[in-house]
């Protein structure tokens, strides 16, 4: 019959060998689960930048139905300009 400090010791490395198999051996530990929680967070940080940016290009977009402001960002983004004229490139 085991005493009662072997006893002890015996539950102690019980338990100490099931914590490790649980946070580091086991297919869902722990060290996984917080891998998994900050590539959610920044899963999530995107999918509102991507939202932000489906916004700012679905305005741009019905601008640019605008043959006004179509011809201005033409000349602004890609130079384009008229027969006979000259476009002068000032960079900051």
């Amino acid at each position: 019959m085991l005493k009662l400090g072997q006893d002890r010791r015996l539950w102690i490395g019980t338990i100490v060998v099931f914590v490790l198999l649980i946070v580091f051996f086991d297919a869902n530990s722990v060290i996984d689960g917080i891998r998994l929680r900050r590539d959610i967070r920044e899963l999530e940080s995107r999918k509102l930048y991507y939202r932000e940016r489906i916004v700012e290009d679905s305005v741009l977009l019905e601008r640019l139905k605008e043959n006004d402001f179509l011809e201005q960002y033409a000349r602004e983004h890609f130079m384009m300009r008229k027969p006979g004229e000259e476009i002068y490139v000032i960079q900051q």
